[in-house]
């Protein structure tokens, strides 16, 4: 872009330290967010700022420069956070700083009402065009409010910032001075390859997300590891708060297209881009990327309206009811509410929505490692999510669904996907606060979950079904499968005629160590709506050298196949951890098991007690190796 704008708008042009000579003591002064903080702005504020004092400096989050969160500027400075950002985390937290909680799609509302009236906006914009027009570029979020309800607007112009396209530009006779200064944007470190556990998150989190699914994602490592495993997704959209480079390498690899968003469709659609300069480099007079104010991409109104809507953000802390804590560690502010409840309440009110939170089951601390889900939330924490609001969560260990959900199954879900290190705890607790059934079991923690063994598998039918190993809280699900059954399958099953199953007998079944028992469910549905319908089993002896199996298929699912693939997957499981024989107990009647385990390639011996056929199987070579013995 040529620099004929210099002269077309001399008159505006003036140094940043001229600049600051125009803000007054007491204003109200906001300064532009993230990568797109007008760091020669900021600069001169400090340094050439002496006849200030008694002054509210309004940000987001900051990333760059605050030097006037020092404690010799506190006569002069008062910061204000709507997000806490590493660099006045210890000025909030130490008094020297505000923090706001509030709803980032509401702080607009709060500077055009004038309840939180901006005296002076210091942004930063891409050169203006021919018209006059400049761009908001990688920071929209809630500085265009800002910028088009002060008294005094300042504007650092830089060439390194993008202009994008939305509702994002200023002209420039809404900027009362015009600030020359160009220098790299401030820059999102880009994720390195993710640790074992952010993978293990992003692979539960990439079984959430169907193609033409519309994206929001937060900050942080999941995110960026979560838009690495989409590779397999199409037609995905982005309406969201911020996104960073692992947009952009999906945009470029035809992931992302929007074809399938219900608004803005083709539009990749946010707020504020926190990234690479190739990210930037990407954005700049790119027609799929549109940039817009807090209140329309945060509005619940707008997310709403967007079918397949998920929703992905962190937390730091979530108890045993659902209540998620994402601003604060106990009683220290840690970062905001920013954007999570706005997209949270939003997804789950969108057709087909999905509000997730996705954390770690563990944090490091200075006294520990602590379990992220707990009985009880630390003194002083914040809900920002409430039980209420509440659908998925997500660790390293699983998904929790909680939505609808009973007190008692929310705590057993959670349970579930803490770290197993603390799980007995965590139960314990539960009883003592009598949301649990007194008589709770959970299984040791010999194993941990072997997430290993989870797939999704397509029958002879085209009809996909997503295995699993059995967790405790599936017991809600295999109740409703047993009383599904038809009174034929039951007695195949169980040798008698049971007419029920109550929870002293369904928690065994539910309940395994994944090291002398393992046990497989066959899920059919969406998450959060799925049903049970296949669960097979093997149990080993003392020497876990031999196992007993089982297997059993709901009625409209049997003859698809589903008995051979359990079977066989067991077996292999089995197999894998030593054992070299297995047996079952079936009755003379049940034909289809019985050609089940003849087929199996295993070296079979049948003998019949009644109705009932002891099979047992051996490992041809165990089988052959035995006879050499003989």
């Amino acid at each position: 872009m040529s620099n004929k704008w210099r002269n077309l708008h001399a008159d505006k042009i003036v140094s940043a330290a001229e600049a600051t000579q125009k803000i007054r003591p007491g204003d109200r002064v906001f300064i532009g967010s993230a990568c797109g903080e007008p760091q020669e702005l900021v600069r001169a504020l400090v340094e050439h700022g002496d006849h200030l004092a008694d002054m509210e400096l309004i940000h987001v989050l900051t990333l760059g420069v605050a030097p006037y969160t020092q404690a010799k500027y506190a006569h002069s400075f008062r910061p204000n956070a709507f997000f806490i950002g590493n660099s006045v985390r210890d000025a909030v937290n130490n008094a020297r700083a505000d923090y706001t909680p509030v709803f980032l799609s509401q702080v607009p509302q709060l500077f055009r009402s004038r309840r939180l009236g901006i005296d002076v906006a210091l942004v930063m914009v891409s050169p203006p065009d021919d018209y006059g027009n400049c761009s908001l570029g990688v920071s929209v979020d809630i500085t265009k409010a800002a910028v088009e309800t002060a008294k005094l607007v300042i504007a650092q112009v830089n060439r390194h910032m993008p202009r994008a396209h939305g509702n994002c530009f200023l002209n420039v006779r809404q900027i009362h001075f015009l600030v020359p200064h160009d220098e790299p944007l401030l820059e999102w470190p880009v994720a390195r390859e993710a640790d074992e556990v952010t993978r293990r998150i992003a692979q539960h989190l990439n079984r959430l997300i169907p193609d033409g699914s519309t994206l929001q994602l937060g900050i942080g490592r999941i995110p960026d590891a979560v838009l690495s495993t989409l590779t397999d997704k199409n037609d995905l959209g982005i309406h969201t708060e911020m996104f960073s480079d692992g947009v952009l390498k999906l945009a470029r690899q035809g992931v992302i297209t929007g074809r399938a968003k219900t608004l803005n469709p083709g539009k990749i659609v946010g707020s504020f881009a926190a990234g690479s300069r190739e990210l930037f480099e990407f954005m700049d007079d790119n027609p799929q990327i549109e940039m817009h104010p807090s209140e329309y991409t945060n509005s619940p109104f707008v997310i709403a309206g967007h079918d397949n809507m998920v929703a992905i953000n962190a937390a730091l802390e979530i108890d045993l009811t659902g209540q998620v804590v994402a601003d604060s560690l106990g009683q220290t502010l840690y970062s905001g509410i920013g954007g999570h409840a706005d997209f949270i309440r939003g997804a789950a009110l969108a057709k087909n929505g999905k509000p997730i939170i996705a954390m770690p089951s563990t944090a490091d601390t200075p006294d520990g490692v602590r379990s992220r889900i707990v009985a009880t939330l630390q003194e002083g924490a914040g809900v920002i999510t409430t039980r209420g609001d509440t659908h998925y969560v997500v660790t390293e260990y699983g998904v929790a669904f909680l939505h609808g959900k009973t007190m008692r199954e929310r705590a057993m879900s959670l349970i579930s996907i803490a770290h197993p290190d603390f799980r007995s705890e965590l139960l314990h607790a539960a009883k003592r606060r009598r949301i649990v059934y007194p008589n709770q079991i959970m299984p040791p923690a010999q194993a941990p979950y072997p997430a290993q063994y989870e797939e999704t598998i397509t029958l002879r039918t085209g009809e996909k079904v997503f295995v699993r190993p059995i967790r405790p809280d599936d017991e809600p699900m295999m109740r409703e499968m047993f009383y599904e059954f038809s009174e034929q399958t039951k007695y195949l099953r169980y040798h008698a005629a049971l007419k029920a199953m109550p929870h002293n007998k369904m928690q065994i079944f539910c309940t395994v160590d994944y090291d002398t028992e393992m046990a497989l469910i066959g899920l059919v549905g969406p998450p959060g709506a799925e049903q049970i319908i296949a669960v097979s089993r093997y149990m080993t002896d003392a020497e876990k050298r031999s196992a007993e199996v089982a297997f059993t298929v709901q009625d409209d699912w049997q003859r698809k196949g589903l008995g051979t693939y359990f079977f066989e997957k067991l077996v292999k499981i089995g197999v894998e951890r030593g054992i070299k024989e297995f047996h079952a107990y079936v009755l003379v009647e049940n034909a289809g098991m019985l050609k089940i385990f003849h087929r199996s390639g295993f070296v079979v011996e049948t003998e019949t007690e009644g109705d009932v056929v002891r099979v047992t199987m051996r490992l041809p070579e165990v089988e052959k190796e035995g006879k050499r013995r003989n």
